[in-house]
């Protein structure tokens, strides 16, 4: 079935308001009835329709898939959130979501920042989990400003993580509702989805229901990306307290690499990533060590002092201290694909995982 097709089917899903958590947070969700629960948490500036593709692909006769907007994304009613619990608390709204759908325990599939909502599960709910399935999942040690399989912060205010990472012009054009590719190519949402993100594998015109994902971000005070400090560490600019970018920063995820591994449960973890990811790597380009080497930040004080964050080391070194632990997991990389496999080739990812999930009943 071609890739529009796909979005097309999205007329079949009930879309459905849920009020979860203490906060009685509205989230909007996708869903397709079934037996065996599946919930999917989404990445940043996207959404969970962006798991219609894949999702199309279970036996609604044998799964239950439940695919929630987070806080701050889509369409789920937006409370502002400290970036200091901010990945906690999207974890917490999703057991509670799973409490209001009577579910006691689901396999969860996760990718990219929801990857590192996926190990705040495995750290605080793990008997909520019968499986994770990791999808190039966001390091347990943040998104930025680290070094080392052990995550080792550069600096000591975490310099070069958290929302002063975000381009402004970019998070201008999102304001402005620009949907268009017109010049400068960098800064337009479209180009960088299609070209960044997908790798030129889908076209997107500007009515592209992905693009949604995007133009749904919440950009208020407390929303993406969040406020920004200064710092005399290079680049220049430290996590402030706020926003989404901010949460994912090392400085407000410290500790979540020892949770995890004292986590109550030995939740099985399928680790699935793309061979041609350039958004969650060992080099990763959005990494501002990358970019700096690259001419592209100035004053880059090379990478004897600030090197590229080893995002999949550190992940790697993390499930293998859990797999020492009677925690078992297996990786799987899929030549030809990169960031979003479950969008590149639904079909290939939910052999993967039907495969996976298949091998863990026996």
């Amino acid at each position: 079935m071609a890739l529009p097709v796909f979005f097309d089917t999205l007329k079949n899903f009930l879309m459905l308001t849920r009020f979860s958590g203490p906060h009685h947070l509205r989230t909007n969700t996708t869903e397709a009835a079934g037996k065996t629960p599946l919930l999917f948490v989404h990445g940043n500036t996207s959404t969970g329709a962006w798991w219609a593709p894949l999702m199309q692909c279970f036996d609604p006769q044998r799964y239950f898939c439940v695919a929630p907007d987070l806080n701050g994304f889509g369409q789920t009613k937006f409370r502002p959130f400290g970036a200091r619990t901010g990945v906690r608390d999207w974890a917490q709204d999703l057991a509670d979501l799973l409490d209001r759908l009577g579910i006691a325990r689901a396999h969860v599939v996760a990718s990219s920042l929801g990857g590192i909502v996926g190990w705040q599960l495995l750290a605080a709910h793990s008997d909520r989990l019968l499986s994770l399935v990791q999808i190039a999942p966001g390091s347990p040690y943040g998104f930025g400003g680290t070094q080392g399989a052990a995550g080792t912060p550069n600096f000591p205010d975490f310099a070069g993580s958290g929302a002063g990472m975000s381009n402004p012009a970019l998070i201008a054009r999102i304001r402005a509702g620009d949907r268009s590719k017109q010049p400068p190519v960098v800064t337009s949402p479209a180009w960088v989805l299609q070209n960044y993100v997908l790798r030129n594998r889908m076209e997107l015109d500007e009515a592209h229901p992905l693009l949604d994902g995007m133009f749904s971000l919440r950009l208020e005070d407390g929303g993406f990306p969040g406020d920004v400090l200064p710092s005399p560490n290079w680049p220049g600019y430290a996590p402030g307290e706020r926003g989404i970018v901010n949460s994912i920063s090392p400085k407000h995820l410290r500790g979540l690499a020892e949770a995890v591994l004292q986590a109550r449960e030995p939740v099985p973890l399928l680790w699935l990533r793309g061979a041609e990811d350039a958004i969650v790597s060992d080099r990763s380009g959005s990494d501002p060590a990358v970019l700096g080497a690259l001419g592209l930040i100035p004053g880059f004080p090379g990478e004897a002092d600030v090197p590229p964050q080893p995002m999949l080391l550190q992940t790697r070194a993390l499930l293998d201290a859990r797999a020492a632990n009677g925690a078992p997991y297996r990786e799987s990389v899929l030549a030809g694909l990169g960031h979003c496999p479950y969008l590149e080739e639904p079909q290939r990812v939910h052999a993967e995982i039907s495969g996976w999930l298949a091998d863990f009943r026996a």
